[in-house]
């Protein structure tokens, strides 16, 4: 209690949540062996500079043999692919070979090349079974070529699986908020309720209104950030206020200005975190809804004029199996990485509103009340975003992300009347 019917209290709330749902890819692709792969192919001039590390394809008809009568594809003015090893271990036409940087494998050797496509782009489950008829002995070949050139092999039986999003519950939550509500209870012919929130809400979860995955599956650890609920700010103010009821032998003045209501209602707040994603595949995953960008600070990248103080760059972080960085010389841009932009970093803009009503009572008689009604939503029509534009092609000079999509409810007016008997 501050002082007669003014009353302040506060609260603090701590809450934490274990065992929540999170959709990861449990059979994800390689990067590593991607982008080396995608190396030895530039390499050899089986695949050219820049293009995608999932599109490489290794030619099917050799055209010359090297030494010892192993059947060979010479690259037109460059290098050369090998079907079969040194010491004559048979390798496979269109699917499995070994470079060179030379014609009929002279120059420099480069190591096994493969179609990422036959070997399901490197993925723990092994080659892709629905491309066994390529190859004699089938998918029991096909596990033989990715033991020999070092790609995974499965699990001993053919997976025809590509993403597998498993629901796993070992995502968490965590949320603080601090509560301050100042009440006067109804006297002098007034009320007030005004409530201010400070809270954080983070958690290492997706989210299911936009992506379904983390951009990298491998480490889900990364998406520890604001909740897409997160408001860190809210304060509403609600009062009412009458004039004094009709009285019998009232003069025309008093039963004008008697049983007026006087409600206003309002709110002000912080804006919900929004992702800015890329729309490619720079993970090389196969998905493109969830990649994130990197960024720097100031100009120096991709610039949006509804995001300041940042510009994008293409993602740069790229890690190994293990977490480690990892570079691939001769793969330019880099591939097989993820953006240094962590999830939810940027909020769309405040909110504010303010609503109203007002009523008259007029009595009619001793048994009758006839109540005028008004509302007001949004009195001062302010524009309050509700969605943004989240994609940003760091590859452009420009992006729209952060730009207003959707918007709350415009001004809008309620009528009505009430009859009291």
């Amino acid at each position: 209690v501050i002082a007669g019917s003014w009353k302040i209290s506060a609260g603090y709330q701590w809450t934490r949540g274990i065992h929540l749902n999170r959709p990861i890819d449990v059979n994800s692709t390689d990067p590593v062996l991607l982008t080396n792969n995608d190396a030895k192919a530039i390499a050899v001039g089986v695949a050219p500079p820049g293009a995608s590390p999932l599109t490489v394809v290794l030619p099917s008809t050799p055209n010359g043999t090297c030494a010892g009568g192993i059947p060979v594809y010479n690259v037109p003015g460059a290098g050369s692919v090998a079907f079969a090893s040194p010491t004559g271990q048979p390798l496979s036409p269109g699917v499995l070979g070994l470079g060179y940087t030379g014609q009929n494998c002279g120059g420099a050797p480069v190591g096994f090349i493969g179609t990422p496509a036959f070997f399901n782009y490197f993925r723990p489950s092994g080659p892709n079974p629905s491309f066994a008829g390529l190859v004699p002995g089938g998918y029991g070949t096909q596990v033989a070529l990715a033991k020999v050139a070092g790609y995974p092999t499965g699990f001993g039986v053919p997976v025809p699986f590509n993403s597998v999003d498993a629901q796993k519950s070992n995502a968490s939550s965590w949320y603080n908020a601090l509560t301050i509500n100042l009440t006067k209870s109804f006297s002098r012919h007034f009320t007030l309720l005004s409530s201010y929130t400070w809270s954080h809400s983070i958690d290492d979860g997706t989210d299911l209104q936009s992506t379904l995955e983390p951009p990298d599956s491998r480490f889900p650890r990364f998406e520890r950030s604001n909740s897409v609920n997160d408001q860190r700010h809210r304060w509403v103010t609600s009062g009412v206020f009458q004039t004094s009821p009709h009285k019998s032998g009232d003069g025309m003045w008093e039963a004008i200005r008697s049983d007026f209501t006087f409600a206003p209602l309002l709110e002000v707040s912080t804006g919900r975190p929004f992702n800015v994603i890329t729309g490619t595949d720079s993970r090389l995953d196969l998905g493109a809804t969830q990649n994130r960008p990197s960024v720097v600070k100031g100009n120096g990248g991709t610039v949006s004029p509804f995001i300041h103080g940042v510009s994008f760059t293409p993602a740069d972080l790229c890690l190994t199996n293990a977490g480690q960085p990892f570079t691939v010389p001769g793969v330019s841009p880099p591939q097989g990485c993820n953006g240094t932009l962590g999830r939810n970093a940027f909020t769309i803009p405040n909110f504010f509103q303010f609503d109203m009503r007002l009523s008259k009572g007029i009595s009619l008689g001793e048994r009758f009340r006839l109540d005028l009604i008004a509302d007001a939503f949004n009195l001062f029509n302010h524009t309050n975003i509700s969605a943004v534009n989240q994609l940003c092609d760091p590859s452009a000079a420009s992006c729209s992300a952060g730009q207003p999509t959707a918007a709350y409810d415009a001004r809008q007016f309620q009528f009505a009347l009430k009859l009291n008997w």
